[in-house]
């Protein structure tokens, strides 16, 4: 009976210490003031964005997804930190994206001069 009971307390320990979740990260993003041309599986628009605290001019870099939540309030001419939730999709369609984002909070939302 000792045994069975240490086993069960092992099963359910590493029940807990597997439990993590790595598919969902928490990131900081900028988001330029404009949309630029860019080209994927068809030519379009994408944001210019920076992942991280800070900005460093030279290295804004072509975001072809979309953030659920902030696509539909985006206004040119403001520079924006966002706090966004990264999930890793299971499956992602062939020709799609593997990553889905999804708007916590915007942080600050200044007017680019």
């Amino acid at each position: 009976m000792k045994r069975y009971s240490i086993l069960v307390i092992l099963l359910i320990l590493a029940n807990f210490s597997c439990s993590s979740d790595d598919s969902v990260l928490i990131e900081s993003f900028w988001v330029d003031s404009e949309r630029v041309s860019c080209v994927g599986l068809e030519e379009r628009t994408c944001y210019r964005v920076q992942e991280g605290i800070t900005i460093n001019e030279s290295n804004w870099q072509l975001f072809y997804n979309s953030i659920e939540g902030f696509d539909e309030i985006y206004e040119e001419g403001y520079r924006y930190q966002l706090k966004v939730k990264k999930i890793k999709i299971e499956n992602p369609p062939q020709d799609g994206s593997s990553l889905n984002y999804k708007l916590i909070e915007i942080v600050n939302k200044e007017l680019n001069e």
